[in-house]
């Protein structure tokens, strides 16, 4: 968050953070949120199953942020964020694997899914 607002500042941007959790200007992520929220409270396992959804799409967005720009700044914060979320669905895939639950990618194509969390 810290390096996005330093980004923010630089590049003369407002900070899309809103002050009450939970809500976004964007109407997709907004739509999302909620869907995943109540996804997540369903249960435990369908809340490691909402988060590795909303990380399958942070790094479809990401590499599609990564690919649009030129600047070294920029790329190295989306960089950062791309391997955090890579490692934070491999955490999310780990738990549902000793759940016993295979988790099936809904964005990611099973390559690029694949490759990402390494299944054997």
């Amino acid at each position: 968050m810290d390096s996005v607002l330093v980004l923010l500042d630089k590049y003369n941007l407002k900070d899309p953070v809103q002050e009450a959790r939970g809500v976004f200007d964007n109407r997709t992520l907004q739509k999302i949120y909620g869907q995943l929220l109540v996804q997540g409270d369903i249960s435990g396992d369908e809340s490691l199953k909402a988060a590795a959804t909303l990380e399958e799409i942070s790094i479809m967005d990401l590499e599609k942020l990564i690919s649009s720009t030129n600047k070294n700044d920029i790329r190295t914060v989306y960089d950062g964020l791309l391997a955090g979320s890579q490692k934070h669905i491999r955490s999310y895939v780990k738990a549902l694997a000793e759940r016993k639950i295979r988790y099936e990618p809904k964005h990611l194509s099973q390559e690029e899914y694949d490759r990402i969390v390494k299944l054997p």
